[in-house]
This record gives C-alpha cells, structure tokens and sequence, in this order.
C-alpha cells in the first residue's frame, strides 16, 4: 500500500498535464474571422527568388498556420498553389514571418488555427478594369479552402 500514494500522485499529475495540452489545443477558425482573435502586427521581411518556375504567373497560395498565444506563427504548411510553381516556398517563408497581436477581445490569446490565402502577380482588388478584377477573383477562388472551419465560431473567455 506504501506505493499508493505516489501512483495517485503520479496519475493526478498526468491528468493535469493531459488537461494543459488540450486546454492549448488551437480553436480551428475561417480566415474572415481571424480579426476577431488576431490583428496582424508585422509581416517580417520575406526573400523572393530571382529565378524559378512560374514565378511571374497570375498565382496564389492557400498557407494555413497557427497563431500561438505569444503571437508567433507555427505549423505552417502549404494546402493549396495554383498554379504550380516556385511561389510555394515564398508563401511558406511569407506566413512563417507574420507576427500577431491579440484582439481587444481576445484577452486569453486563444491560438487558432487558420490560413491566409496570398495572392502573386494579381491586379490590385480595386483595379479600373472589370477583367483585371475578375483574374483576381478568379485566381483567388481557386486557393479557397472549403469547409476548412466549423462554422460556428465562438472565442472561449479564458
């Protein structure tokens, strides 16, 4: 019986440290609400390669990532490049730089799990031109993530 206590003690220990874990787990959000949570703070200074396959293509990147509570971004991976091309690298090194800062709200630091959709040789969103504005459209729609998040998102108060 002498060993009782330590196995509790033991077990009491794994509990807690199982609870942590999950309790850090990040919340899985759509990019229109990541504002809610994060405002981007600094985008860093990516490199772009002088050289490479499709560099110069109307392209984009789905990336998705986690902001973590300290504001840093971490399990950066690319979902989604079209087309195909050296870009990929780029959008990867471009998310891995940004630099979050917690939203009014978001006074616990939730992290969350989210991605950005990075738009390459695209006409500016407010471009004159109607065709220019649907290339980007349409590039852009193709690098969307569909049901990526649940679409109830709720910000747990911690």
């Amino acid at each position: 019986m002498k060993g009782l206590p330590s196995l509790s003690i033991a077990l009491f220990g794994m509990c807690a440290a199982v609870s942590a874990l999950a309790a850090e787990k990040p919340q899985t959000i759509s990019p229109e609400r990541l504002q809610a949570y994060w405002l981007l703070a600094d985008t860093g200074n990516p490199s772009v390669p002088n050289s490479g396959h499709n560099l110069n293509a109307p392209s984009c990147a789905a990336v998705s990532y986690v902001v973590e509570k300290d504001g840093s971004t971490s399990h950066v991976k690319l979902e989604k490049i079209e087309p195909e091309g050296d870009l990929s690298k780029v959008a990867v090194n471009v998310v891995g730089a940004m630099r979050f800062a917690p939203a009014p709200q978001n006074l616990g630091k939730t992290p969350v799990l989210t991605y950005v959709v990075l738009p390459f040789n695209l006409p500016d969103a407010t471009a004159p031109d109607a065709a220019d504005r649907e290339l980007r459209a349409s590039t852009l729609a193709k690098c969307r993530l569909d049901n990526f998040a649940p679409s109830a998102d709720v910000i747990r108060v911690r």
